[in-house]
């Protein structure tokens, strides 16, 4: 995903603006975007720029709660591959070609990428969170940067990856920009059809 560095900038008070187009995940209908095996890990990381959305195709409870265990380790594999080319703890399901609405977050417990699907936000367990203005950074350097403005914590239920259990978590810091990146994302027909 795009590596987030905190800059708070007072003075600037504009965030990126909305995209207009959203770019197809898998075209086909797939789950996947076709990977070459053998390819160059820089072409095949889609590292997204805030400059358009992802539409994922997989915007329905069904297709969410029925993502096979294979692809589910399909798309643990790709993520960690992109997060070590980008060096980022978070990396979005359209950056791997995964059909399916998703965060990956470092998570060291785990010691490796925790996968959030189709995270939905819920009321905050209090209202100490403050807004910063983040800059999105693209790994690669290819892309302009991005100002957006995000909660410095957010509330969250999901679908655990490889579990089909629903999981409720209040994610601060890097974790909870991460998620609001993916929110911003994906194209918001989509999360109509989540939410």
């Amino acid at each position: 995903m795009i590596a987030t560095v905190v800059a708070v900038l007072g003075f600037w008070k504009s965030t990126a603006p909305l995209p207009i187009i959203s770019v197809p995940i898998a075209p086909t209908g797939e789950v996947f975007t076709a990977w070459p095996e053998d390819g160059d890990l820089v072409d095949n990381c889609n590292w997204w720029n805030g400059t358009y959305y992802f539409d994922p195709g997989m915007c329905n409870h069904f297709s969410v709660t029925r993502t096979s265990a294979s692809d589910i380790q399909t798309a643990l594999d790709r993520a960690n591959r992109c997060a070590a080319l980008g060096t980022t703890d978070c990396v979005l399901n359209g950056e791997i070609g995964f059909a399916v609405p998703t965060a990956f977050i470092y998570d060291e417990k785990e010691v490796g990428l925790r996968m959030l699907i189709a995270p939905r936000f819920l009321d905050p367990d209090d209202d100490n969170t403050t807004i910063k203005t983040i800059k999105m950074q693209d790994p690669t350097g290819e892309h302009p940067n991005q100002l957006f403005e995000f909660n410095t914590s957010v509330r969250v239920e999901y679908l655990k990856g490889g579990s089909r259990s629903m999981e409720t978590a209040t994610l601060t810091g890097q974790d909870a920009y991460c998620l609001q990146s993916l929110r911003r994302s994906i194209v918001p027909i989509c999360w109509e059809g989540l939410d």
